[in-house]
């Protein structure tokens, strides 16, 4: 459909989405003094407004209002059409070992520096 719609139309359709999404939003997310509405959010992670911000790293809450219903960590993931996805790294206990954590049993297989 896209090839079909001139620039300045899909353009507008674009930001007409991107309103409607605002609107909804009941979540944020805040990584030291800074804030961003959350967009989408799901199990493995969210999406934000991307334009002109720095990406997220490290630690970040969750918030509902003021409330605080997580603390995650979060790596990058993706940005497209003025949108940044980030997903959850570290699930916490009782959930799968990260994929790059070092599991007991493959400790120490890898001299160190010198060894």
């Amino acid at each position: 459909m896209d090839q079909f719609l001139p620039d300045d139309v899909l353009g507008q359709i674009e930001r007409a989405r991107l309103r409607r999404r605002r609107a909804r939003r009941t979540h944020l997310v805040v990584a030291g003094k800074r804030r961003h509405s959350i967009l989408e959010l799901n199990e493995k992670g969210f999406v934000i407004e991307a334009d002109g911000l720095p990406h997220l790293r490290g630690y970040v809450d969750i918030m509902r209002g003021d409330e605080r219903i997580a603390r995650r960590l979060v790596v990058f993931a993706w940005a497209e059409d003025g949108l940044a996805g980030y997903e959850f790294k570290h699930e916490g206990a009782g959930r799968e070992i990260p994929a790059d954590h070092v599991r007991p049993e493959h400790r120490g297989l890898l001299p160190g520096p010198g060894g």
